[in-house]
């Protein structure tokens, strides 16, 4: 009787991230080229060839960073459909925003400059342009000046010789991390910069994230241990990204196990408890938290590609996955007259208007779903 009971017990589990109510089947191609060529249009500057803050040609000096974002999900939509109107745009950014940036890729923010480190990598890789290179090289010279060992080592968070820019975190560790996996494997040992070659840089930078930001037990990555109003999506998708580049450069299941144990712990918790579709605690219109979301996505998709992922695993990542893309396609996006996408990835924008962040947010998850769908990942 006790077996029999067991058995029972143990009969089927169901996933909470698997939506059986009848729900619009979305394209998801279809879907991506929307969200990405609206993006690359209607968001788009022609004349500064850069991006506008919105939809409605708003444009902020100083938004350095989603800039570099914006270029990301450009190399997403040329990778997948070689489209030259991405790569144009592509081409006519680097001119454009370094322009904007008062002629220089440099900034006083680590972090920033780190998206833009990953970003024009990328743009390297797609199109070959050699003006990339040369930015992404200085770009991580930059960065990897930054490093101190006070605290332990870290690199902080902007330029100022104040307790809040000295401080450090994931938000300029996370992407260094990414930069340096990345560029060992394109550079390997060849490339010393600022001491170090970058698989030193990846060993240090990695080592202490883990140390100082990452609960061992829980995979919790946190900005500060006392405040979850700190654990936000984007810290998460770095450290998931750093982890899985150094499983690839070792094949040590360390690694792997440290993105999988973040990624159950973000997927379990930074989500809205009615419908699980991910979120951050601080959403709200025209702010930079409603970018940190396409950022995880970004990195939580290459977790879902690497080829040692459990099945069980990787399956339960798509589905999760999945409910956030057809919950935002179906509820959280206004189609007409252009597709715009909501902040809150289940309440459509109103009034016509959608700020750079969240549309950025939302055409990384479609063109992470088009991506996935390619590859025959989902349906």
């Amino acid at each position: 009787m006790s077996i029999a009971l067991i058995f029972s017990a143990c009969s089927k589990i169901k996933d909470e991230y698997i939506d059986r109510s009848a729900k619009y089947a979305v394209n998801w191609a279809t879907a991506a080229d929307s969200s990405s060529s609206n993006l690359a249009n209607i968001y788009w500057n022609a004349a500064g060839h850069h991006f506008n803050n919105d939809n409605l040609g708003t444009v902020v000096r100083n938004d350095y960073w989603p800039e570099a974002h914006g270029l990301d999900v450009l190399v997403d939509a040329y990778q997948r459909t070689k489209n030259d109107l991405y790569k144009q745009r592509i081409y006519d950014f680097y001119e454009g925003v370094k322009a904007k940036n008062w002629g220089s890729f440099y900034n006083n923010y680590y972090d920033d400059m780190g998206w833009h480190g990953m970003a024009h990598l990328r743009a390297l890789e797609a199109t070959g342009d050699p003006r990339y290179e040369e930015s992404a090289k200085d770009l991580w010279k930059w960065i990897t000046a930054g490093w101190n060992d006070a605290d332990g080592g870290g690199i902080p968070w902007n330029h100022e010789n104040t307790t809040e820019g000295k401080s450090k975190g994931m938000p300029s560790n996370g992407p260094a991390a990414i930069i340096a996996a990345r560029r060992w494997q394109k550079y390997g040992a060849a490339e010393v910069i600022n001491g170090h070659n970058d698989l030193e840089w990846l060993s240090k930078i990695y080592n202490w994230m883990k140390e100082n930001c990452v609960v061992q037990q829980s995979g919790r990555v946190y900005e500060k241990l006392d405040d979850t109003k700190g654990d936000f999506t984007y810290d998460v998708g770095t450290f998931i990204g750093a982890a899985v580049e150094y499983y690839k450069i070792t094949g040590n299941k360390v690694y792997l196990n440290d993105a999988i144990k973040s990624a159950d712990w973000a997927t379990s918790t930074l989500v809205n408890s009615n419908n699980k579709v991910l979120s951050d605690w601080a959403e709200q219109e025209d702010h930079d938290v409603n970018l940190f979301k396409g950022i995880f996505v970004r990195y939580f998709t290459q977790l879902i590609r690497t080829k040692d992922v459990p099945e069980m695993t990787r399956k339960r990542y798509i589905n999760f996955l999945k409910n956030s893309g057809q919950i935002l396609w179906t509820t959280g996006t206004a189609k007409t007259p252009v597709v715009l996408f909501g902040y809150h990835w289940w309440a459509a924008p109103i009034g016509g208007k959608a700020a750079l962040r969240a549309e950025l947010s939302g055409a990384m998850l479609m063109e992470a779903m088009a991506l996935l769908k390619k590859e025959g990942y989902t349906d």
